[in-house]
C-alpha cells in the first residue's frame, strides 16, 4: 500500500514540477532545491527527488555530481538540432499517415486542431503547448508505427520546453499553430506531396531550420 502512494506521490510531483517549467514559472537555468520544491508541492523529499530523476531522464533537467539539479538551458543551436530531427521525424510520420490513415483518423486530428486554437486564443499557455504536441503526436499514431512513436514521445518533451521558452503572446501564438488546419486539409486530400511541404512549413521558421521543400522518404506499400 505505501508503495502505491509513493508512486502516486511521485508521479504528481512530477506533473506538477513539470506544469512550473512549461508555464515558466522555473525557468531554465534555475535551481531545482527539494526544500522548497517539497515546501511548495506539499510532499516529502522522496516524491521530489523521483520527479527531478525522471525529468533529468527526458532532458529537461541537468543534475550534478552535487546533487543540485537545475532546468536545462537550451541555446539556439540546440533548438536548431531539435528542430532539424523533429522536422525529419514528423516527415516521415505524415507520409506514414498518408499511407495508414483514415477521413475518420483525420477528423481526430481537427477536434485537436481546433482545441489548441482554443487554448491559444484564450492565453492558455501550458493547455496550447499540450495540444499542439497532442497534435503532431496523433500525426504519428495514425501512422502505426510503434517505433516512431516511441522515438517522438520522447523528442516531444523537448519540444515542449522550446515552445514555452519561445512564447512571446497570443497573436503570434496563434499564427504559429494556423499550419495544423492546412496540414489536415493535405491528409484528406491524400497528397503526399503538399503534406510534407506544408509540414515543413508549418515547423521550419520557429526553429529558423532550412528545409528541401517536399523530401521524405519513398514508402512501398
Amino acid at each position: 500500500m505505501s508503495g502505491g502512494g509513493n508512486q502516486t506521490s511521485s508521479q504528481t510531483a512530477y506533473a506538477r514540477i513539470l506544469q512550473m517549467i512549461l508555464t515558466r514559472k522555473i525557468q531554465g537555468g534555475e535551481k531545482l532545491t527539494e526544500e522548497r520544491l517539497t515546501d511548495l508541492l506539499g510532499v516529502s523529499r522522496t516524491p521530489v527527488r523521483e520527479a527531478i530523476r525522471r525529468l533529468a531522464d527526458e532532458g529537461l533537467v541537468v543534475v550534478y555530481p552535487n546533487r543540485q539539479s537545475e532546468v536545462v538551458i537550451l541555446d539556439e543551436a540546440a533548438i536548431q538540432e531539435l528542430g532539424t530531427v523533429r522536422m525529419a521525424l514528423d516527415v516521415l510520420a505524415a507520409q506514414l499517415a498518408v499511407l495508414n490513415g483514415s477521413n475518420a483518423d483525420f477528423m481526430r486530428l481537427r477536434k485537436i486542431a481546433d482545441a489548441c486554437y482554443e487554448a491559444a486564443k484564450q492565453g492558455d499557455i501550458y493547455e496550447r503547448i499540450r495540444l499542439d504536441c497532442d497534435f503532431h503526436l496523433m500525426l504519428t499514431e495514425i501512422g502505426l508505427n510503434s517505433v516512431l512513436l516511441t522515438m517522438q514521445r520522447q523528442l516531444y518533451l523537448k519540444v515542449q520546453l522550446v515552445q514555452a521558452e519561445k512564447y512571446i503572446d497570443v497573436e503570434d501564438s496563434l499564427k504559429k499553430i494556423e499550419g495544423h488546419n492546412s496540414i489536415i486539409e493535405a491528409l484528406f486530400s491524400r497528397n503526399e506531396e503538399r503534406v510534407i511541404r506544408t509540414l515543413q512549413e508549418h515547423l521550419a521558421s520557429f526553429y529558423n531550420v532550412g528545409f528541401t521543400p517536399a523530401v521524405g522518404l519513398t514508402l512501398v506499400n
